[in-house]
């Protein structure tokens, strides 16, 4: 025996575990008893095929493994092999999930240049573990999610970054009914694959069409509606626009579009309708072109952002107001999820409407949970995502919600402009992100929670949520998916939300961790 060979069956012994009933592996309860769980293909382990430790561990960087889903710079923290090894991991997930030798997944990307090559990655991934895998190609997520719900598939997969920059790439992953496969399945993910704990076995492929199914259903759910209604679209060149811009027309709109040509290095704007700068071409085509409204998607088609007749950009808490008002006219005494970044005029008209507020911690994976909890069949939050479970499938589809504002604009005969005045009157600062090392902000949130904890009401469901009193607020969380912290203000009246501005700016410049406003 070379000294080679004898240091690696030292450390193997060491490590190595078989699936017999007096030694169990020691991945035990991640992993079902009669799972087969093998080495990298092509390696052959001198202790059997039941062993379970490896001469390798995989490179795989932890911090693309988000809150919410998995996203990284391409070529660099993401590479073909990081999307093979997740495609591994992932559909070895679904074999146990679903107990089938073959579970069906269906997979889809977003129009980013890097996607077609990760995409294909990806396929080999899942094929490897015995998945069927659907391949809807360049498609919106939400249809992605349509697919898993109307075929009563066992997941899907998404390439996408969402609204992130050109440079980025990710991926969604959903389970059953499109639930969001997010938190700490993700963790358990990426851990999985760090132990190599993998399911092979034989796969297949077939293209799928998910577009024409998709309109059939929108079609009879909406119909023709829109009675040559002006509406204009900007999908800064997401994937979302061929699909979006034809789905307005089918329901009667005459259609204005903006960059709804996909194009992966999105060279008008950012894909990302919750930053105001982006929406500017938008606003400018509402009014020049009299529109009724104007629509704008994210990169993958799961955001809405809204400009109303006046060129006017309508929050996303205003959206829901819409949304929940038009619901609850229907469904007296049902919940309405929101999350505790959420206006307070949400819960006050929530309830004077006849429904129940529920708030949950802000992330679209956090509202569909919340909703599932309580049985709600509508949910938003600030970054536009909205969920309709009336009549459709609870996830966030921005198109169905789009589609919900325009029928209701239409069937109340009255402008966006003249429903948002119904609501109360509310003065919001934008949403600020300062830097904050990730390794600091559960430090720095808990002090400053401590801090306003002394002097007014706090929630602490998701960072500090500080009531100053008549309608004004201050909400400070950590984020989920960056390294800064989060910051939302509202009240009542300008001078009040300039005395809580100051008395929040005062207290986190207290911490040199944050730099607020370009301090450095």
């Amino acid at each position: 025996m070379d000294i080679i060979t004898y240091f690696y069956d030292y450390f193997h012994n060491m490590r190595c575990r078989t699936n017999g009933p007096s030694e169990p592996h020691p991945f035990a309860g991640e992993a079902k008893e009669d799972t087969k769980i093998t080495l990298h293909q092509g390696s052959t382990c001198i202790h059997g095929n039941n062993c379970y430790a490896r001469p390798e561990m995989t490179p795989l960087n932890p911090h693309i493994f988000r809150a919410y889903d998995i996203r990284g710079t391409a070529g660099e923290q993401l590479t073909e092999e990081t999307y093979r090894l997740i495609g591994r991991g992932f559909g070895s997930v679904l074999r146990e999930l679903s107990k089938k030798e073959h579970p069906t997944v269906v997979l889809g990307r977003d129009a980013r240049t890097h996607s077609p090559d990760f995409e294909k990655a990806m396929m080999e991934g899942l094929c490897s573990t015995g998945c069927t895998v659907l391949h809807i190609g360049q498609t919106p997520s939400p249809l992605n999610y349509f697919t898993i719900c109307t075929k009563g598939l066992d997941g899907g997969v998404q390439i996408t970054a969402s609204h992130n920059p050109a440079e980025d790439n990710g991926i969604k992953l959903q389970i059953r009914d499109a639930h969001a496969y997010a938190g700490e399945d993700i963790q358990n993910l990426r851990r999985r694959i760090e132990k190599e704990q993998f399911v092979d076995g034989e796969g297949s492929g077939e293209e799928w069409d998910a577009i024409s199914p998709y309109f059939a259903f929108l079609e009879e759910l909406f119909g023709s509606f829109a009675q040559n209604m002006p509406v204009a679209i900007d999908t800064g060149n997401g994937v979302a626009g061929p699909v979006y811009a034809q789905a307005l027309r089918h329901a009667g709109c005459e259609v204005h579009e903006l960059y709804t040509e996909p194009d992966g290095t999105f060279p008008n704007h950012a894909a990302d309708p919750s930053k105001r700068e982006t929406l500017k071409d938008l606003q400018h085509t509402v009014t020049e072109k009299k529109c009724a409204l104007g629509v704008a998607f994210d990169g993958d088609g799961d955001r809405l952002g809204l400009v109303d007749e006046q060129g006017t950009i309508r929050t996303a808490d205003e959206v829901l107001l819409l949304l929940a008002q038009d619901h609850l006219s229907r469904h007296k005494g049902k919940p309405v999820v929101c999350t505790v970044s959420s206006s307070g005029a949400l819960q006050t008209e929530i309830r004077r409407w006849g429904g129940v507020p529920v708030m949950c911690k802000v992330g679209h994976s956090f509202v569909e949970h919340a909703m599932q909890e309580h049985g709600a069949l509508l949910g938003g939050e600030q970054s536009g995502h909205f969920f309709c479970g009336e009549e459709y499938f609870g996830f966030d589809d921005a198109l169905v919600a789009a589609l919900r504002v325009l029928k209701i604009v239409h069937a109340a005969g009255k402008p966006v402009s003249k429903l948002c005045a119904d609501f109360p009157t509310v003065y919001q600062t934008p949403e600020q992100r300062p830097f904050c090392p990730d390794e600091e902000k559960t430090r720095v949130i808990g002090e400053i929670t401590e801090h306003f904890a002394k002097k007014y009401p706090v929630k602490t469901m998701d960072g500090a949520r500080i009531d100053f009193g008549d309608g004004a607020w201050a909400g400070i969380r950590q984020s989920n998916t960056s390294p800064c912290i989060s910051i939302c203000l509202e009240a009542r009246s300008p001078g009040k939300l300039a005395e809580i501005e100051r008395v929040v700016t005062e207290e986190i410049q207290k911490h040199p961790e944050v730099n607020i406003r370009g301090r450095t």
